[in-house]
């Protein structure tokens, strides 16, 4: 049940993570391709507030998508009932389940994190001249999602060498992964510090 869930968390997140950053890069590039990006340059309106209005659509997609995710994992979690002959496995009898804290932990990671991924993607893509080269400039992106979330599938980040974890924490998408092994066990000190992190990067 455990490897179930190690496995289940990291792909979940890494295809919200690509999808959200798709989504954001292709918005900012057919603006760009279709030239209404340039209209709206004319507008006597502040270029940073434009930018910001970006990034406020790409918080709603990522707030949207924490929330769909959070009533995901719960559901996910809530189903680890095993009954066989004389035997129940109840995940929350053993203590194996996060508690509403852990929840909103885990959450406000994920979010930071797609926050994080769209911002990015917003601003490599005002370099590109139409979608097809936004979706070239993230495939420069799409490793620092993939190789954590495959990583950490099978490993422990915990049992790792200390080079190869600081790797693994620099990089600000394998927080949200980190994140839900950690709300599970309680150590919500990892937790916080990886939102603090990736906040940061995002600034």
């Amino acid at each position: 049940l455990m490897l179930s869930q190690a496995i289940a968390m990291p792909i979940t997140i890494m295809i919200l993570l690509t999808y959200s950053m798709s989504i954001a890069a292709t918005s900012v590039a057919m603006e760009k391709e279709e030239k209404t990006l340039e209209t709206l340059l004319t507008l006597p309106m502040d270029r940073f507030a434009i930018l910001m209005g970006k990034l406020s659509g790409s918080i709603l997609v990522a707030a949207v998508g924490a929330v769909a995710y959070m009533i995901g994992f719960n559901y996910y979690t809530g189903s680890f009932t095993v009954e066989g002959p004389g035997a129940t496995l109840d995940l929350a009898s053993l203590g194996l389940v996060p508690s509403v804290f852990g929840y909103l932990l885990l959450g406000i990671s994920l979010f930071v994190a797609l926050l994080s991924a769209l911002a990015l993607a917003v601003i490599l893509s005002a370099f590109s001249e139409d979608v097809r080269s936004a979706q070239s400039l993230l495939s420069y992106i799409y490793p620092f999602v993939f190789i954590p979330s495959l990583a950490l599938m099978y490993l422990d980040v915990n049992t790792l060498p200390l080079t190869l974890k600081i790797l693994i924490y620099a990089i600000p998408y394998s927080h949200p992964i980190t994140a839900s092994k950690a709300v599970i066990t309680g150590d919500y000190w990892t937790v916080v510090l990886g939102i603090i992190y990736v906040t940061a990067f995002t600034m």
